[in-house]
């Protein structure tokens, strides 16, 4: 028997999810890519694309949220690491930044900036809530569980979570993604502990080496 008009389908969000991986592949190869260009990657038609997502704006960010999976578990890690060293674990944080981004989290930041500088009011939207926001937020959750531990002076924490992730992030995008490292190579394994140094020397007790 027909399905009745107007419902979907018992596996419509398991074949939605699995083209919106489709598309984030197809944006990552080209950002400005078609919505016929994505349904080619997909193997299905741009009818198919437009009934699951709408529109191309639609699909990329329903690509964007797809991906946004990928960095979470980094995330959820970065938000319990211990408190009472706060140097070692500012380091250890933002060491995870980097390793993260090495390994798929990159990715999915150069699309979301790609697309979201294009249309800010949709895509870059989704970006900046479904991924820039909850790296940042999570630092910012860890560097207040520091100060109410008093492991870290009073501070800001949504500036200080700025302050510590975008020289990180710059430099990915940097070396990473605008290959910069052929041109003008930096040490960004080294900037962990040194951005985190700096920061607890401002910010901590003995420059916040546990004791």
């Amino acid at each position: 028997m027909a399905r009745p008009p107007g419902r979907r389908s018992h596996d419509y969000d398991e074949k939605r999810a699995a083209l919106a991986r489709q598309v984030f592949e197809c944006v990552l190869a080209d950002a400005s890519t078609s919505l016929k260009a994505m349904a080619d990657h997909a193997g299905v038609s741009r009818p198919t694309l437009r009934h699951y997502f709408g529109d191309r704006d639609g699909a990329v960010q329903a690509a964007l949220e797809a991906a946004a999976t990928v960095g979470a578990p980094h995330v959820e890690a970065l938000r319990a690491l211990p408190v009472d060293d706060p140097r070692s674990t500012l380091e250890e944080a933002l060491r995870r930044v980097v390793v993260g981004w090495r390994v798929g989290v990159g990715n999915v930041h150069a699309v979301g900036i790609k697309v979201g500088l294009d249309h800010p009011g949709t895509t870059g939207r989704t970006y900046v809530g479904r991924i820039l926001e909850p790296l940042l937020q999570g630092v910012e959750h860890l560097l207040g569980r520091m100060v109410t531990a008093g492991t870290l002076a009073a501070l800001d924490p949504r500036l200080s979570a700025l302050s510590l992730v975008s020289p990180v992030v710059l430099a990915l995008l940097h070396q990473d993604g605008l290959g910069g490292a052929l041109c003008r190579p930096l040490d960004v394994d080294a900037l962990p502990a040194r951005i985190a140094g700096d920061f607890c020397r401002l910010h901590a007790p003995d420059g916040g080496r546990a004791g």
